[in-house]
Order: C-alpha cells, then sequence, then structure tokens
C-alpha cells in the first residue's frame, strides 16, 4: 500500500476589493489568482500530518476558478485555513433564487484518478460544515435555520463528482458528460435536477443518512444524478461506492465512464444578506481494483412513497489516500 501526504492549493477569483486576513486565517485573498504561501511558492503546499499515513513530497494540480454565474449586487469571499485544512465561504447573492451563482469548494484529488467507476471497490468520503447569516462562521457543525429562513437563503452542501468516457473530458467540470452529486443539506428553494418530475425514486441508506436519487439534464446537456439525503448530514463519513455502484450497474451510467473530478462545497444560490459556509475535516480514501458484488441489504430500493421529499433546511486493491486538496472560490468581496 502506498501512502501520500496532503497538500492544500488555494486558487481563488475576486470582483471587489481586498479584505486583510484576520484571526486564524492563514489568508484571505481577493483580487488575487492566486495564493502565495507564505514559504513564497506562487502555489501554496502545505504537507499535512496525519496519524494515518506519514507525509511525503505533494503534486500540485491547480484549478481554474468556476466564476461564471456572478450577481452584479452580490460577492463572494474566501478565507483558508492551511493546518488543519479548512476553509470558510461568505457570500450574498440577491437574485435569481433558481440559479447557481457559485460554488465554493475544497478538491479532492488522488493519482488514482481518473479512474472508471467499475473500478473502484471503494470510496470513503468524509466532510464536516456549518452554515449561518453574516460574516463571521457559525459554530462548528450548526446550522442558524432561522436566520437563513430569514435572509430567503437557498443553497445546498454537496460532494460534486464529475465523469465521462473519456478520460481527458472526465477532469474538466465544464466538458464531462456526466455528474454526481451527494447533498448533505439543502436550504431555501434549492432542489436537484429532476426534483418535479413524477417518476419511481430509489433510496439507499448509508450509516445513517438515507438518500434518495434524482436525475435531469442541466443547460450544457449533463446528466446529473444527485443523491439528496432526507435530512442535514453535519458530520458525514461514509464509504459511497454503493451510489455510484447502482448508477452504472442499472446502466445509467457506462461502467467504463472515469471519475476525474470529487469535490466538496455548497452552490450558493440566493440570500438577501452575508451567509458563510464553513468546511472542515474534507477527506477522500481511494480503493482501487473490481467493484464488489453488493449483498442484497446493501443495494438501492425504490421509495415507499414515491412523491415523498427531504424537507430544506431539516435535519482487493491499492488504497489511495487523498493527495491533493484543491481549495477553490468563484468571487470574493470585501466582507462588511
Amino acid at each position: 500500500m502506498q501512502c501520500l501526504g496532503h497538500a492544500i492549493v488555494l486558487v481563488l477569483l475576486c470582483i471587489k476589493q481586498t479584505s486583510a486576513s484576520s484571526g486564524s486565517y492563514d489568508a484571505t485573498v481577493c483580487n488575487q489568482k492566486t495564493y502565495t504561501s507564505r514559504s513564497g511558492k506562487l502555489i501554496c503546499e502545505y504537507p499535512i500530518r496525519s496519524p494515518r499515513h506519514r507525509t511525503s513530497t505533494a503534486h500540485s494540480t491547480p484549478d481554474v476558478p468556476n466564476a461564471w454565474n456572478p450577481d452584479g449586487q452580490g460577492f463572494q469571499c474566501m478565507s483558508v485555513r492551511d493546518s488543519p485544512p479548512a476553509f470558510d465561504a461568505t457570500w450574498k447573492w440577491p437574485s435569481a433564487a433558481d440559479t447557481v451563482h457559485s460554488y465554493p469548494h475544497v478538491k479532492l484529488t488522488t493519482p488514482a484518478l481518473p479512474i472508471t467507476l467499475s473500478n473502484i471497490s471503494a470510496m470513503h468520503l468524509t466532510g464536516k460544515w456549518s452554515m449561518g447569516a453574516g460574516s463571521t462562521p457559525a459554530p462548528r457543525l450548526s446550522v442558524d435555520t432561522k436566520a437563513l429562513a430569514d435572509l430567503d437563503v437557498t443553497a445546498n452542501v454537496a460532494f460534486d463528482m464529475f465523469a465521462d468516457r473519456n478520460a481527458e473530458k472526465s477532469v474538466k467540470e465544464t466538458m464531462a458528460e456526466t455528474e454526481i452529486m451527494i447533498w448533505l443539506g439543502r436550504f431555501g428553494h434549492a432542489q436537484p435536477l429532476g426534483w418535479n418530475e413524477n417518476r419511481p425514486r430509489i433510496s439507499l441508506t448509508l450509516g445513517n443518512v438515507e438518500f434518495t436519487l434524482y436525475y435531469g439534464k442541466n443547460q450544457r446537456g449533463t446528466n446529473v444524478f444527485s443523491w439528496v439525503a432526507a435530512e442535514n448530514a453535519l458530520s458525514f463519513s461514509a464509504e459511497v461506492s454503493p451510489l455510484l455502484q447502482y448508477l452504472w450497474r442499472e446502466g445509467l451510467v457506462s461502467a467504463g465512464s472515469f471519475v476525474g473530478v470529487v469535490a466538496f462545497g455548497s452552490e450558493a444560490f440566493r440570500s438577501v444578506g452575508n451567509v458563510t459556509f464553513s468546511a472542515t475535516d474534507f477527506d477522500m480514501v481511494l480503493d482501487t481494483g473490481a467493484a464488489p458484488t453488493l449483498p442484497p441489504e446493501e443495494l438501492p430500493k425504490p421509495k415507499s412513497d414515491a412523491a415523498s421529499r427531504p424537507a430544506p433546511g431539516t435535519r482487493g486493491s491499492w488504497t489511495w489516500l487523498v493527495l491533493n486538496m484543491s481549495i477553490i472560490g468563484s468571487l470574493g468581496a470585501v466582507l462588511l
């Protein structure tokens, strides 16, 4: 088994004036495309020591920010902590509640990616988060549901993966033919594609979290499969390959599709005031090798009530550990 160290790469694009770093942040970056580390490198690489493995030299893979749908009256700003890795994203998008304006996220990468779905024997994803009103991070593992409702917040919290039968396209979010999301939280009017379609629903429980599958196509024609948690899961740690296996074993996605991108963050739709999303303890452990046949008790099952939906704002193989975590923000501004 080869054990590889962690590193953080921050790439952030902002649209308003700068904000100075404060508190225990290593940096709050605005009006810059990259985060310059204290060591002087253009792209920061901080080896993170973990009790599960040793630190080794990391290979950075910086990405371009997805600043694809800004609201002229809004903003987003990200602050990063290098050790332990964490970030806070404060945003405000006062218009178009049915439109995603940004997706501040951490990208989890490993030398095993891209990898075909049928060659994933296990994928363990971990993430903890909180969300609250204002520019100050909410207490750890908390959601201020009333305050978010007062701001008319529409947002989700999700792992986001991209896949394609072409390995080169699978690592490019705008070119991949398939998107697979695992929603851990949902607020306001946030709905997965296919939410309103009258079709039988499939559900699967991982640990104590029940997920329901939705499907639709986005404006680019990408096939989007969304596994949506019945309640907010503020602390999530589970082996999620059964969610992937269902898609390719049922022929919804090609077994030969390559997974090239895995990310964790929050899609920000709308808020009339500042909202802060915080993410910590994110991780991925990927086991490669022939996918095992799931026992019947682990297979997704049809929901007894096809119309039931979660309420918003409620509660063999080599092991490759996460190598790089590229924290990416869409837009930013001074926090007032």
